[in-house]
């Protein structure tokens, strides 16, 4: 991914307008965090990057093609092939192992999952420290559930992770750990990392920084 860019965006929510970005740019491969008060536009702001919010007015880019003008079906594959999602919230599932998990998304793509898609799960289970693939899910700590969710965010080698409070349900070691395992698994993909955080150890660990207020117009580049 070269350069994300939104021109004269906006998203309205009923009568209220929830995000007004004049401009905003993002080259590959940037580490961001995006911080600011509850309420700001964090989490819609990384929705609206990875197309899972409609705006009601601007124009979005990806590579210098316009991708909010696309049909529902076609921002699902585009998201599906480019953007990995880390939430808050895990959304496993339970009765699954922590491998069938991680496979999951490509079981409504492929009849067949590809080899070289299994060996990249198993690498990332690994690299996560992971290594009881056929656990049930519902087992494994609230830290290895964590891991798990990250393997599967980027067994698609995604050219942009976003993360929505990615250690907000942690303690302090299991976010250190996974932030660190993020952050090196983005590096070692050349990923764009974006992050809409409150976890001030993690905002400092990323390159560039962009606080969000309330009712302002938002003009940034980090290209």
């Amino acid at each position: 991914m070269k350069k994300i860019i939104l021109k004269d965006v906006k998203v309205r929510f009923k009568e209220h307008l929830a995000l007004d970005i004049p401009n905003f740019e993002l080259k590959g491969g940037v580490k961001l965090a995006v911080t600011g008060e509850s309420g700001s536009g964090k989490s819609t702001l990384l929705n609206v990057l990875c197309l899972l919010e409609s705006i009601s007015g601007g124009r979005i880019f990806w590579n210098n093609k316009r991708v909010d003008d696309l049909s529902q079906m076609e921002k699902d594959r585009f998201r599906y092939e480019n953007v990995g999602l880390v939430m808050q919230e895990f959304y496993l599932y339970s009765g699954l192992s922590a491998m069938q998990n991680v496979l999951l998304p490509l079981k409504f793509r492929y009849l067949k999952i590809p080899k070289q898609l299994s060996n990249r799960a198993f690498y990332l289970l690994e690299r996560l420290n992971i290594t009881e693939y056929s656990k049930n899910i519902d087992l494994l700590s609230r830290g290895e559930k964590q891991r798990v969710a990250i393997a599967r965010a980027l067994i698609n080698s995604p050219k942009v992770i976003i993360a929505d409070e990615p250690t907000a349900s942690l303690d302090a070691q299991n976010s250190t750990h996974a932030v660190k395992l993020l952050l090196s698994l983005a590096d070692e993909m050349g990923s764009a990392f974006i992050c809409a955080t409150h976890d001030k150890n993690l905002a400092e660990q990323l390159t560039y920084s962009l606080e969000l207020k309330k009712g302002k117009k938002l003009e940034a580049s980090f290209a």
